[in-house]
């Protein structure tokens, strides 16, 4: 649309407005995409698929997850005072 607005002879005092709001909309739809690549390559399947037994063990995985990465740290804290 702007495009073809910028086009018009009644737009020549505004191509710069127009070249600004075309390089914003251009922006937006690069981090839309990407936003929507990002969901695509996730796990998640969407809404329609989560329910209350996938849920609890996501939040399972999750907590097993920090847990493991406390463990490591307290490893590695007993290590560097064993030095």
């Amino acid at each position: 649309m702007l495009c073809l607005f910028e086009r018009l002879p009644l737009a020549g005092t505004l191509t710069g407005e127009i070249r600004v709001t075309k390089l914003k909309a251009e922006s937006c739809s690069r981090q839309l995409k990407a936003w929507i690549q990002s969901l695509q390559d996730s796990d998640l399947k969407g809404e329609r698929y989560v329910n209350q037994k996938t849920r609890r063990a996501a939040e399972f995985s999750r907590q097993r997850e920090e847990f493991l990465a406390e463990l490591a740290a307290i490893r590695k804290k007993g290590d560097a005072s064993n030095n």
